[in-house]
């Protein structure tokens, strides 16, 4: 057996082996579980979810190893996060097999999508140390997000404060890596703000010295009350600049990417009459240049996206449910030197329903309606069911359909090594998915399986022997698998927290001869594994395993630990990723950094 084997191992049978003697103690009302989620616009607590739904919360983002929020997500049961480069760079996001351009990402509910592709998805204006919390909705979210919801919903909940805080971190690595940091909020009467600013340079790991990494990006979030009135808003920037060598080809590596990321939103809770009203702005635009080397020759692509959206959601309980319904528009532009220049419109409508129908049992309702302006309209039913076999134990079924337009990198990138296809029409997928739930004292249990089906799946393929991709559609897709997540909060003199998850897909296509480059290069086993231990009053270690044996024959494990000392609102901390110096590709051509260490310091007042 290898070491990383008997590392996930030791881990995995250390912390089972006191579930049963830790099941046995009782209930507690636990925090992490009456947060609200993004699971459904009926809104409903974590405990009272149709869907397997995963929160990290503010005390995980603390304690955890590493810097950005793709590690944050790598670290999620289900999630597949394929990172490019210097951590933090560029990485895809999937949810239980599904690929990048199938899941939605929120920023304060608001969507943070790029329509020339899902790979500046994760492009955020985002400092850690402003997210509150992140909410990961595993399967369809179409009801209030759009059909891209294929498979799942991320939704990023940044911190809101009810007294000034301040808090600055540096830190220096591997490779000439350094950064720094703050966050300061303010609560003056009945309003509240803060704002966040990061700044992350590094020379890259490799001797060609074009994986270099400068990012920058600050966020600012306030809201104040007036009177029966909530308001939201937010404003960020983002600026990256960072070599990209064999990112998206191997025959040219010398790549270099520069992308910049402007948002705004604003929202407000109010009430007309019976109803919660919830009305919506949000604006984005994205940048990206693009430059490879061919034969000493310069060629770069240039594109800019621009989207313009608001949303009208409203909620009433009655008869012992509650209904939603809701509204929303968007307008997407892009000016490109190689996709040219296009726009389009995409108009939402839903409605869903949730009624008991007795103190144990549950169900809820709904039916959207999404309008593209080039493809038109499709209506997108879902269906759930939830019963509480006793006070510990839910028994959860849910069943969606969602449908998925193409990008504009689909459609029309014309290149020597990918060519996009003007007949793509929208896929459409039925997903279903049922498990149980367990949640008493300090643990929760989360088991699921699902199935994916999916019409028309939109993918890249080519023939054996050639070099282009070319973007096409596909059919006899079915993606099957199952989970078990567990959440352990300890509580013991050497054992604060334990988190333990699993993740088995299977996936088929009609692939018509053709090798197809995303829907068959999945994680046929994921395994996940953290726990932060107490080794002192001021003293945490945290240990994470993550193992993964990918389709493709791409296998390995990545383990990376934290170890803090605090006293005071000091805090002086170590890091390492890739412990095992393991040299694994995730996307694209390029293989992760190995080992990487970091040092650093954080204040807290």
């Amino acid at each position: 057996m290898t070491v990383p084997c008997r590392f996930t191992l030791a881990l995995v049978v250390s912390t089972w082996a006191g579930l049963p003697a830790a099941l046995a103690q009782p209930d507690e009302t636990s925090a992490l579980d009456r947060v609200l989620v993004s699971a459904s616009p009926a809104g409903r607590s974590l405990d009272d979810s149709f869907q397997s739904v995963t929160v990290i919360g503010r005390e995980q983002i603390e304690n955890w190893p590493g810097a950005s929020l793709s590690d944050l997500l790598a670290a999620v049961a289900g999630v597949d996060v394929r990172r490019r480069g210097e951590p933090g760079v560029q990485a895809d996001l999937g949810i239980r097999g599904t690929g990048f351009e199938q899941t939605v990402i929120l920023l304060d509910g608001m969507p943070m999508g790029d329509p020339q592709t899902g790979h500046h998805n994760l492009n955020l204006p985002v400092p850690v140390e402003h997210i509150e919390r992140i909410e990961v909705v595993k399967g369809p979210g179409a009801m209030a997000y759009g059909g891209n919801a294929t498979g799942g919903v991320v939704n990023i909940v940044t911190r809101r404060d009810d007294a000034a805080t301040l808090a600055a971190q540096a830190r220096v690595g591997s490779h000439d890596t350094r950064s720094a940091g703050f966050s300061g909020a303010v609560a003056p009467g009945a309003s509240h703000h803060r704002l966040s600013f990061d700044h992350l340079r590094s020379d890259g790991h490799l001797p060609e010295r074009r994986a270099d990494a400068d990012l920058v990006r600050g966020l600012y979030t306030g809201g104040t009350e007036l009177g029966r009135t909530g308001l939201r808003w937010g404003l960020g920037a983002e600026n990256r600049d960072f070599g990209a060598w064999m990112f998206y080809t191997a025959d040219f590596p010398d790549q270099r990417e520069r992308t910049k990321t402007r948002t705004a939103w604003l929202a407000a809770d109010t009430r007309a009459g019976e109803w919660s009203v919830t009305p919506q702005l949000w604006w984005r635009e994205h940048d990206d240049w693009f430059r490879t080397l061919v034969f000493g020759t310069a060629y770069i692509n240039r594109h800019a996206t621009r989207i313009n959206g608001l949303r009208l959601s409203g909620q009433r309980r009655w008869g012992g449910g509650v209904t939603a319904v809701g509204v929303s528009h968007a307008r997407q532009r892009i000016d490109s030197n190689a996709l040219d220049r296009h726009d389009r419109d995409e108009t939402q409508a839903w409605i869903v329903h949730r009624q008991p129908l007795n103190e144990r049992t549950a169900v809820e309702a709904g039916l959207a309606y999404v309008d593209y302006s080039e493809y038109g309209s499709q209506g997108l039913p879902t269906l759930a069911l939830r019963h509480r076999l006793d006070d510990r134990w839910t028994a959860f079924a849910s069943w969606a359909r969602s449908t998925r337009a193409p990008s504009w990198t689909e459609l029309f990138l014309q290149t020597s090594g990918n060519r996009g296809s003007t007949q793509l029409e929208p896929e459409r997928s039925d997903y279903a998915e049922a498990g149980l739930r367990f949640a008493a004292g300090s643990h929760r249990i989360n088991l699921a399986a699902f199935e994916r089906r999916t019409d028309r799946l939109i993918d890249w393929a080519r023939a054996p022997g050639e070099v282009a991709w070319q973007a096409g559609q596909f059919d006899g897709h079915r993606s099957r698998g199952a989970e078990i997540e567990w959440r352990w909060r300890a509580g013991r003199r050497w054992l604060e927290r334990v988190d333990l998850a699993a993740t088995a897909l299977d996936t088929e296509l009609d692939r018509r001869g053709l090798e197809i480059k995303y829907a068959l290069d999945y994680p046929e086993l994921g395994l996940v594994g953290a726990a932060v231990w107490r080794l002192g009053d001021a003293l945490r270690l945290t240990t994470r395993a993550r193992y993964s044996d990918r389709s493709t024959g791409q296998s390995g494990t990545l383990v990376d630990l934290r170890l803090g000392w605090r006293v005071s609102g000091v805090e002086l901390f170590v890091e390492g990723n890739n412990l095992l110096d393991r040299r694994l590709v995730e996307a694209g051509f390029a293989p992760l950094p190995g080992r990487w260490l970091y040092g650093g310091l954080r204040l807290v007042r």
